[in-house]
């Protein structure tokens, strides 16, 4: 499981809803979700919207 597939796990949000937040359709919140998040300005989007600290939904 991914960093971001976890934390939108343990917040119980919606990749629907995230989806709205970003500006983004729910395939390609589902993709980052599968692939995970290795660039730092990705994280700081995604961690924007969940309102958590980006180096969370880090993979390396």
């Amino acid at each position: 499981m991914t960093a971001l597939a976890r934390e939108i796990k343990r917040r119980g949000i919606k990749q629907k809803v995230l989806a709205a937040k970003m500006g983004v359709s729910r395939a390609a919140v589902c993709l980052q979700m599968k692939t995970g998040i290795q660039m730092a300005k990705v994280a700081a989007k995604y961690a924007k919207a969940i309102n958590c600290d980006p180096r969370l939904l880090l993979d390396f």
